[in-house]
């Protein structure tokens, strides 16, 4: 839910909230998923996938509480226990791909999005580094870095997985 929670703020902060995107920034933005589209592509099946397992147990369960507990069926509850108990398994391994996709797309976006502003920072000139702060450089830099990853992987795998959190 950290993704939501950043959106939200984003909103409610006045100089973020009236502001329009520029044109070209969907674009720019865009470019640096390119080479990750297929990984993205992936985790966005998956977290979908794991949402909808999020939902089904819960399902189950009451299934099992109603159908089997209740009428005394212990073939129903015991079919149940098992199809419950394989999903959490199963989801326990797709919670582990999940992870390695994110890590995927972020680290590398992270790589791809810090080697360009280093190849920018040796193009500037010897003026800007007597002006600017070389703590203030590095800080802005790197926050601003781990911002876009954030903004691919927690905010987009958040913005898939929980629907109901699309009406603020």
């Amino acid at each position: 839910m950290q993704g939501w929670s950043t959106l939200r703020s984003f909103a409610r902060d006045g100089s973020v909230a009236d502001k329009k995107l520029t044109p070209g920034t969907i674009g720019r933005v865009a470019g640096y998923a390119r080479p990750y589209r297929r990984s993205i592509g992936y985790f966005l099946v998956l977290t979908t996938i794991d949402a909808l397992l999020v939902v089904a147990s819960p399902l189950l369960l009451k299934r099992l509480i109603d159908d089997g507990v209740s009428q005394d069926d212990k073939q129903v509850v015991v079919t149940l226990a098992l199809i419950v108990a394989g999903l959490a398994v199963f989801d326990a391994a797709l919670s582990l791909v999940l992870r390695w996709y994110s890590a995927r797309i972020g680290e590398g976006l992270i790589y791809d999005l810090r080697s360009q502003v280093f190849d920018h920072v040796q193009r500037m000139p010897l003026a800007f580094f007597v002006r600017t702060q070389t703590g203030a450089l590095i800080s802005r830099l790197n926050s601003d870095v781990i911002g876009a990853q954030q903004a691919f992987t927690t905010t987009l795998s958040s913005v898939v997985s929980t629907p109901s959190a699309w009406w603020w």
